[in-house]
């Protein structure tokens, strides 16, 4: 309960915050913070493989992001994606992140370059050779010790 407050009082004062706040925003057509990018671990997969994806976070210096459980303030990685038919993907799987204590609140954050990974399954009707268009729509929170904006990425 008391990370949702935090998460709630935090939101309302980038609310408050105005333009500067918004300028700063993806959502608002702002610069990000957090560089994303969309890497695959092979681009020829073959019919039932399995192949991992990574999304590659890159945080501007004094800029970090969050794990999967962010710890008493925070947001993780959220991702959309559109695939073609047969393909699935697995969960996001996220590295060990490191804390960080900002007024009295507990974060689990990545303040360097980090990937969170996902498995694809090519189905077994997928021809050796064949496009397999992947796009991941993300939205994800960028913070200092002062600020937090949201932002978002659509890759391919």
């Amino acid at each position: 309960m008391r990370a949702f407050i935090s998460f709630v009082l935090m939101l309302l004062a980038l609310m408050l915050a105005g333009e500067r706040v918004s300028a700063q925003s993806a959502f608002g057509g702002g610069k990000t913070h957090i560089r994303a990018a969309l890497q695959a671990e092979t681009l020829h997969p073959h019919p039932r493989d399995k192949i991992t994806l990574a999304f590659v976070m890159t945080p501007e210096p004094g800029w970090h992001g969050y794990w999967l459980n962010p710890g008493d303030a925070g947001k993780p990685i959220e991702a959309r994606w559109d695939l073609p038919a047969g393909v699935t993907i697995g969960h996001l799987r996220y590295p060990v992140p490191g804390t960080l204590l900002v007024s009295g609140l507990m974060n689990h954050v990545y303040e360097g370059r980090y990937a969170v990974l996902a498995e694809l399954s090519v189905p077994r009707q997928a021809k050796v050779g064949q496009a397999l268009p992947l796009r991941a729509r993300l939205e994800w929170l960028a913070c200092t010790d002062a600020i937090c904006v949201p932002e978002q990425a659509s890759l391919a």
